[in-house]
């Protein structure tokens, strides 16, 4: 991780952790289910997934709601 790090020139906030949630965070805002997340991010449990998920995904309901009130 710290030559891939270095390669693109990124700091030391940019750890495995940060790029894991961020992933998750994406894939679960673009509709991708646990399973598929988990095989890509290396979660072992869908607790986890769902722990970083969460805030994504209530804010694709969110816009959904509001878009179905118009």
């Amino acid at each position: 991780m710290r030559k891939l790090r270095k390669a693109i020139g990124a700091g030391k906030a940019h750890d495995s952790h940060a790029l894991r949630y961020t992933t998750t965070a994406e894939m679960a805002a673009l509709g991708y289910d646990d399973d598929l997340i988990m095989a890509v991010t290396g979660h072992r449990t869908k607790a986890m997934v769902e722990k970083y998920a969460g805030s994504a995904r209530q804010k694709v309901r969110a816009i959904e709601a509001q878009k179905r009130r118009k």
